[in-house]
């Protein structure tokens, strides 16, 4: 069976923070990487795995519809939101691209809107976003890094506000911004942080009922994790899909530490400063290699070519 994958290019499918790492997995599979510039120099294909950016899948579902006639597709997606959140360009994408497409599936990194999908009528199927092996580290212990709390990644105002609230409660979060770094750097500004905290609170609607990116991004602590950090962020759905094998303390808790309010972060600070030094670093480094070891992204791989 011959199985295109389908890149909106090259350059973005082995550059971006995420695309490449699922690109190196895929790489190891019968497939072929095909940009959508050259769709018409290759033969309709056996299977197809579409990993365009949504917004240009938008745009060409009708392209997609001649060049690869019946041929069955699963769709990868990391934003599903944005094909229903209202006010959304792109809202009606999916319902679309069942009309037009063979879909088997959407495949989404988030187990909560793969609910929302199947509820909705559309074929969903969850597979996690992760971290490489390779960039899994054991850097700097835990009492031996410099930044007590901190952030690094884009300032949303969700994301502010949260750390002035914190900065009235006597806790100044160290902020980096980011966005434009490159990923083996943002990876490095993580490995000197001890707790990485953060909020995902941002809100939308969908058909006027309320919605919160907080049951999704949960990439962000699984990143902080594999360079040995704690990670502090407001609880959401599928929480699960991501830490329920996590490993645990000698009082069951991962890495991962949710608040519900903001009045909780104080204590939570406190509890993981406060913990025995051994069995605190003990967590730490059996969390980077349970990263390590897991490969998740070869699994998602696995599923994505599996007609």
């Amino acid at each position: 069976m011959q199985i295109i994958d389908l890149v909106d290019s090259v350059a973005y499918t082995t550059t971006n923070c995420f695309a490449h790492q699922l690109h190196a997995s895929l790489s190891i599979k019968n497939v072929r990487t095909v940009p959508l510039s050259e769709i018409h120099s290759h033969s309709k294909p056996d299977a197809i795995v579409c990993r365009l950016k949504q917004r240009t899948l938008c745009r060409v579902i009708d392209e997609l519809s001649t060049w690869a006639q019946n041929a069955p597709m699963i769709i990868f997606d990391q934003d599903p939101w944005e094909a229903y959140r209202d006010g959304s360009p792109y809202v009606g994408t999916y319902e679309r691209t069942m009309q037009k497409l063979n879909v088997k599936s959407f495949a989404l990194t988030t187990e909560y809107w793969v609910k929302h999908l199947i509820s909705f009528g559309i074929p969903s199927t969850f597979v996690n976003m992760w971290v490489l092996p390779e960039y899994c580290n054991f850097p700097q212990k835990y009492e031996d890094r410099s930044i007590n709390v901190g952030f690094v990644g884009g300032l949303h105002p969700h994301r502010k506000q949260l750390f002035l609230e914190l900065e009235e409660l006597g806790i100044q979060v160290n902020v980096q911004t980011g966005s434009s770094l490159p990923y083996q750097g943002y990876l490095r500004a993580l490995s000197n942080i001890k707790v990485f905290v953060h909020n995902e609170d941002y809100r939308f609607t969908v058909a006027g009922y309320n919605m919160s990116l907080r049951d999704a991004m949960w990439i962000k602590d699984v990143e902080s994790a594999s360079q040995g950090c704690f990670s502090v962020r407001d609880w959401g759905g599928g929480i699960d899909s991501y830490f329920g094998d996590f490993p645990v303390d000698d009082r069951g808790r991962t890495v991962l530490r949710t608040y519900k309010d903001t009045s909780e972060i104080p204590g939570i600070l406190a509890d993981i400063e406060n913990m025995n030094p051994l069995v605190r670093q003990d967590l730490l480094d059996r969390t980077v290699e349970f990263i390590r070891r897991s490969n998740k992204w070869q699994e998602t791989a696995v599923r994505l070519t599996t007609f």
